[in-house]
């Protein structure tokens, strides 16, 4: 190795560009060929004469170097850091597979340049939460939409916020959200909503007279949460035969009653929702595994009868509501629940429902207007 170092001396200090070139090619060689059986020592000693090297080449012959070195697990860990800062063209192959730079070089490398090298970073196999929590705040939307379509990358919460809440101006990137299958259940919602209310504006624009704008866009929105929440249950053809009915007089305690009896889950939430006046996912989440209170709760709100409930939560929880200790909890829990109290809870989920509602109304009007700018 001193021989090697006395060598590349002389062709840095007397050597012509392509003679530096060639030095370099023959020193990773023999990296790559001895590279499984050699120590760390030996490791940092190649670190140094390949740096060495490789700054006193041209940008094609550093490139060449990143190709080389980039897949080689024990890739002499200065050289590769220095190769991620270079211009992208030298950059990319070590940001993109390396396993040599570490949390700290890439949220580095993130930090210090610009998009190109973040892209870069965006398609690594796998992406830490400190990593991406850079790339999401200073990405830019192709920088975003690389990392929201990116499997191995792993969001924390303040990424995702971030993310969801870019997504309402960002259609693409609301697909490529509700794509993932590691976000919270809550902001998929919230995805869903703002998708919905986007159909609703532009629907309103562009369907013929006599359209049921609400049905349509009801029955869109449950497709989609049924494709991308958990549990989630495709309401559309029930939600469609319920409202049919509804078009010609109210839904009442007994539709729901029978729906329930009849042991139709689908076209019992979708009554609730008509009869409770709830929005459909309200409803359906009275039915998601899980305490059955809210259940509860809403039948009491609504003064129905306890014979009403009892089917609704066999509905629910076949096997475990069926039960007559839990049959008999679920009434005691039914009959001591002042009716103002359950009224009250109700009412605060309508009224987080039209918050909800509201924000997703400006999102797609922001939308939309975006769009036709």
């Amino acid at each position: 190795m001193p021989a090697l170092i006395r060598e590349v001396d002389d062709a840095i200090a007397r050597g012509t560009t392509a003679r530096r070139a060639d030095h370099l090619r023959k020193v990773t060689d023999l990296f790559l060929r001895d590279a499984p059986a050699l120590t760390d020592d030996q490791v940092d000693l190649f670190d140094v004469v390949i740096a060495r090297l490789a700054a006193a080449i041209e940008a094609r012959a550093r490139a060449e170097l990143a190709e080389r070195l980039a897949d080689a697990p024990n890739a002499p860990r200065g050289v590769i850091r220095s190769l991620a800062h270079d211009e992208i063209a030298v950059a990319r192959p070590v940001l993109e597979r390396s396993n040599r730079l570490s949390d700290e070089d890439l949220v580095a490398v993130a930090i210090a340049k610009g998009r190109e090298h973040m892209l870069a970073i965006s398609s690594r196999r796998s992406l830490s939460e400190p990593v991406t929590d850079v790339l999401v705040k200073r990405g830019d939307r192709r920088v975003v939409h690389a990392v929201a379509g990116n499997p191995g990358a792993r969001l924390s919460e303040g990424s995702v916020g971030a993310l969801v809440d870019r997504a309402r101006m960002d259609e693409p990137l609301q697909e490529l959200l509700q794509e993932r299958g590691d976000l919270p259940e809550e902001h998929l919602r919230q995805l869903v909503a703002v998708a919905q209310e986007t159909a609703r504006r532009r629907l309103a624009a562009d369907a013929p007279a006599g359209v049921d704008l609400d049905e349509a866009v009801e029955i869109g929105a449950s497709s989609v949460r049924a494709a991308v929440l958990p549990e989630g249950r495709d309401l559309g053809a029930a939600y469609a035969a319920v409202s049919r009915i509804a078009a010609t007089r109210p839904i009442t305690e007994a539709d729901v009653a029978t729906y329930a009896r009849d042991g139709k889950a689908d076209e019992a939430i979708c009554a609730i929702s008509f009869a409770a006046d709830l929005g459909l996912p309200t409803a359906e989440r009275l039915f998601k595994a899980g305490d059955s209170e809210l259940l509860v709760v809403v039948a009491r709100a609504q003064g129905w009868a306890f014979g009403t409930l009892e089917p609704l939560l066999k509905l629910r929880e076949p096997e475990s509501a069926t039960a007559p200790h839990a049959l008999k909890r679920a009434r005691d829990a039914f009959e001591q629940l002042r009716p103002q109290t359950a009224q009250r809870v109700v009412q605060f989920l309508k009224a987080r429902e039209a918050s909800q509602k509201r924000a997703a109304e400006a999102a797609a009007q922001r939308q939309l207007k975006a769009r036709i700018r």
